[in-house]
Protein backbone atom coordinates (compact mmCIF):
# COMPACT_ATOMS: atom_id res chain seq x y z
CA UNK A 1 0.00 0.00 0.00
CA UNK A 2 1.29 3.10 -1.44
CA UNK A 3 1.12 7.01 1.44
CA UNK A 4 -0.94 8.15 -0.76
CA UNK A 5 -3.36 5.10 -0.60
CA UNK A 6 -3.55 4.68 3.54
CA UNK A 7 -4.01 8.42 3.61
CA UNK A 8 -7.33 7.56 1.03
CA UNK A 9 -9.86 6.94 4.45
CA UNK A 10 -12.20 9.96 4.79
CA UNK A 11 -14.07 11.64 2.38
CA UNK A 12 -14.69 15.35 2.99
CA UNK A 13 -18.05 14.40 4.14
CA UNK A 14 -17.40 12.06 6.61
CA UNK A 15 -14.43 14.34 7.96
CA UNK A 16 -16.92 17.39 8.39
CA UNK A 17 -19.53 14.94 10.32
CA UNK A 18 -17.49 13.58 12.92
CA UNK A 19 -15.77 16.80 13.53
CA UNK A 20 -18.92 18.30 14.46
CA UNK A 21 -19.32 15.36 16.85
CA UNK A 22 -15.51 15.91 17.95
CA UNK A 23 -16.71 19.35 18.69
CA UNK A 24 -19.85 18.40 20.06
CA UNK A 25 -18.59 16.29 22.53
CA UNK A 26 -15.90 18.43 23.40
CA UNK A 27 -18.43 21.22 24.56
CA UNK A 28 -21.14 18.69 26.36
CA UNK A 29 -20.91 19.85 30.15
CA UNK A 30 -22.88 16.42 31.19
CA UNK A 31 -20.62 13.27 31.39
CA UNK A 32 -23.05 10.61 30.53
CA UNK A 33 -24.33 12.42 27.33
CA UNK A 34 -20.49 13.00 26.23
CA UNK A 35 -19.63 9.39 26.86
CA UNK A 36 -22.90 8.46 24.83
CA UNK A 37 -21.52 11.13 21.92
CA UNK A 38 -17.98 9.45 22.38
CA UNK A 39 -19.94 5.89 21.87
CA UNK A 40 -21.12 7.12 18.76
CA UNK A 41 -18.36 9.21 17.36
CA UNK A 42 -16.24 5.92 17.89
CA UNK A 43 -18.87 3.61 16.06
CA UNK A 44 -18.37 5.97 12.83
CA UNK A 45 -14.95 5.22 12.21
CA UNK A 46 -13.29 2.40 10.02
CA UNK A 47 -13.12 -0.73 12.39
CA UNK A 48 -9.15 -0.99 12.45
CA UNK A 49 -8.82 2.94 13.68
CA UNK A 50 -12.13 2.33 16.53
CA UNK A 51 -10.65 3.02 19.77
CA UNK A 52 -10.59 0.14 22.41
CA UNK A 53 -12.88 2.27 24.87
CA UNK A 54 -12.31 0.79 28.84
CA UNK A 55 -14.45 0.25 31.39
CA UNK A 56 -13.66 3.41 33.08
CA UNK A 57 -14.30 6.41 31.16
CA UNK A 58 -13.05 9.90 32.17
CA UNK A 59 -13.52 13.13 30.91
CA UNK A 60 -9.91 13.56 30.23
CA UNK A 61 -9.64 10.27 28.55
CA UNK A 62 -12.54 11.73 26.08
CA UNK A 63 -11.01 15.26 25.71
CA UNK A 64 -7.52 13.62 24.98
CA UNK A 65 -8.96 10.66 22.45
CA UNK A 66 -11.34 13.31 21.01
CA UNK A 67 -7.90 15.20 20.55
CA UNK A 68 -5.78 12.87 18.79
CA UNK A 69 -8.78 11.84 16.53
CA UNK A 70 -9.29 15.40 14.82
CA UNK A 71 -5.85 15.32 14.91
CA UNK A 72 -5.86 12.29 12.53
CA UNK A 73 -8.86 13.29 10.16
CA UNK A 74 -6.74 15.95 8.59
CA UNK A 75 -4.29 12.87 7.64
CA UNK A 76 -6.80 10.49 6.40
CA UNK A 77 -9.07 12.56 3.90
CA UNK A 78 -9.57 11.70 0.27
Amino acid sequence: MTSSQSQKIFSNNQKNTLSKLIEECNNESDIDRKIQLFYNLNSMLPISYQINIPSLLTDDYINIVLYRIHQNLHRFTI
